[in-house]
């Protein structure tokens, strides 16, 4: 199973900040098992989420990633698994939740 989809099935989502630190939420769905297991698997995260993350990955057409941080009101979520370009990530987006203000912010944002 990969490192991603653990955090997955204990409904947590993550991603890369500055620095090469990895933020891990909602810290709710956080456990002490769980934290225990993140920080056992912290570099595998970290690989996970750069490679879903590179724009420049080998086997996706320009444009297109396995993972995109969006906004949803004011939350910052990853929208992961399925390989979409920006504009399919909000439309996903804005299907899931539909009554919410929904943004795929740019990397320079």
């Amino acid at each position: 199973m990969a490192a991603i989809d653990y955090l997955k099935l204990h409904h947590l989502n993550a991603e890369i900040e500055k620095g090469n630190r990895l933020a891990v939420w909602p810290k709710e769905n956080i456990t002490p098992e769980v934290r225990e297991w993140i920080k056992a698997h912290r570099t595998e995260l970290l690989e996970e989420l750069a490679a879903a993350n590179d724009p420049e990955h080998p086997h996706l057409p320009a444009g297109v990633r396995m993972a995109w941080t969006i906004r949803v009101g004011s939350k910052r979520l990853v929208l992961a698994g399925i390989p979409y370009t920006r504009e399919q990530a909000h439309w996903a987006a804005q299907a899931r939740w539909p009554d919410a203000e929904v943004e795929v912010p740019t990397d320079a944002d």
